[in-house]
């Protein structure tokens, strides 16, 4: 009888550890050969989603696996394959691992399980010369720079020299906005735009010297990059996440009489401040925050966990004198213990860059 109740206990406890387990099912391993991806997890898989979408002759195959989740060591992003645009995968939400593999062509077999191991079929026939036109990356790529040529940006990395801005032991939001700059500069120059800086080194810079050499240069964007900080006395903790801003008048406590109101004087004529604030601008700089804002959460959050905090508005200095679409970015909070290791980290920067790159070339589109 107790060896019946042992043996019953047993396979009971085998049973519930399977089933709880299932729920964390963590992915080990991937490897791409011989025209398969091939993903391993932790526990046998319960079950996949699958969904093709088909746009412009080009096929997304997404793969939904259910209870799968990802690490943040495991990415398949840089993974080649002929005829494979991008491989692409994240934590879609807390249910299920998501799988997003662009493809130039069809596959007739999709995917199959065997247990622990999801394995995904890639295009293994030629791709036809037409397919691979729909985006080939040298032709693309001259078209887009001769595209943006034309197009002038300002990069404002903010503060600078004696102002630190915000800071948080030892962590100082003047050294990761002249980072993630920089990163900027080069990625938009390789898109073909024309780039200036406000500042390349730790320089001081008063806000006007900003607004006017971004107006010297007829800049057709004002991009300016700042980090955050908790206010004095709450909770560091409560306070993370990206926040972009545009240009609004409301409440306005800077403006008097229509006028650019700086530092006890007035700096600019009434037609000048009609330029700064006039509707179009104010309506562009709205756009361009909203791309931003859109691409900087989509790019962050293929790695990591990111708050939104939204699109906001305010009459900063910057985004009222300069007379072109303006935006300023708010990349995270350097007094979050979490948030400042990731922007100090340069894959997270780099994820911010692409973000940014990209809402450029969705408002420009």
């Amino acid at each position: 009888m107790i060896q019946k109740l042992s043996i019953i206990s047993f396979f009971f406890l085998l049973l519930t550890e399977n089933i709880f387990a299932q729920a964390n099912n963590y992915l080990r391993e991937t490897a791409l050969s011989n025209h398969q991806l091939k993903l391993t997890f932790k526990y046998n898989i319960d079950t996949v989603k699958p969904l093709a979408l088909e746009r412009n002759g080009l096929i997304k195959y997404i793969y939904d696996i259910q209870n799968g989740v990802l690490p943040k060591s495991k990415q398949i992003s840089h993974y080649k394959h002929k005829g494979i645009k991008a491989f692409r995968m994240g934590q879609f939400n807390k249910k299920y691992l998501r799988i997003v593999i662009e493809s130039y062509a069809k596959t007739k077999k999709n995917y199959s399980i065997d247990g622990k191991v999801l394995t995904i079929y890639l295009n293994n026939t030629k791709v036809s010369s037409s397919r691979l036109q729909l985006a080939p990356k040298k032709t693309f790529k001259n078209h887009h720079k001769v595209k943006n040529s034309s197009k002038i940006i300002i990069i404002d990395a903010g503060h600078g020299g004696r102002d630190r801005g915000a800071s948080a032991k030892g962590i100082r939001e003047k050294v990761i906005t002249l980072q993630v700059a920089k990163k900027l500069q080069k990625r938009l120059q390789k898109q073909g735009y024309r780039v200036f800086m406000t500042r390349t080194s730790d320089k001081y810079l008063s806000l006007k010297d900003r607004t006017e050499y971004a107006n010297a240069k007829r800049g057709g964007m004002f991009i300016s990059i700042h980090a955050n900080a908790a206010p004095v006395g709450k909770s560091k903790a409560n306070y993370q996440g990206i926040e972009v801003f545009h240009l609004s008048l409301k409440h306005s406590k800077r403006i008097k009489k229509k006028r650019a109101f700086y530092k006890g004087r007035y700096l600019y004529s009434k037609s000048a401040y009609s330029r700064m604030t006039s509707s179009w601008k104010i309506r562009k700089s709205r756009q361009l925050s909203k791309y931003i804002k859109r691409e900087l959460l989509y790019s962050v959050r293929k790695h990591y966990k990111v708050v939104d905090k939204g699109i906001k508005r305010s009459d900063f200095w910057v985004l009222l004198a300069s007379k072109m679409p303006s935006t300023l970015i708010e990349l995270g909070y350097v007094t979050h213990k979490k948030e400042a290791k990731n922007l100090l980290n340069a894959h997270y920067q780099n994820l911010l860059v692409n973000g940014i790159v990209n809402g450029v070339d969705a408002y420009y589109k």
